[in-house]
């Protein structure tokens, strides 16, 4: 399930860029767009069955709990910044707000995600 999750995570990042340069652009870029939509419930939902799936929860330290809860709270907002991006680059505003929050969101949940002990260890 954790390989479903970083794939869908990881198409939504180039959908989210995609989308939103093809509306700065002003290309028709809606059915991706409704695609990208359609992934945050993939995110949502498999990282929703990674957060339930937790082995060993019972006897875990409470600052992994934390970790965790840290992990599963940004990652609903970084579904509603994937948002915020696309509907600011379709409403032709500046995009340095948005873009910023993007890239220091998506760095903190890969340090967060990296950090944990399901999954690829790159900082452990």
């Amino acid at each position: 399930m954790i390989h479903l999750h970083i794939t869908s995570w990881v198409l939504a990042i180039i959908l989210a860029l995609y989308v939103g340069h093809g509306y700065k652009h002003g290309q028709k870029v809606k059915v991706p767009h409704m695609i990208l939509r359609l992934l945050y419930f993939v995110i949502l939902g498999t990282g929703l069955y990674l957060f339930i799936s937790i082995p060993g929860k019972e006897n875990m330290p409470s600052d992994m709990k934390m970790l965790y809860n840290v992990k599963m709270t940004l990652g609903i907002i970084m579904l509603g910044v994937f948002e915020y991006f696309t509907v600011s680059s379709k409403k032709n505003r500046k995009m340095v707000v948005p873009a910023t929050i993007f890239t220091v969101l998506i760095l903190a949940l890969l340090y967060v995600g990296f950090r944990l002990p399901q999954g690829f260890h790159f900082f452990a």
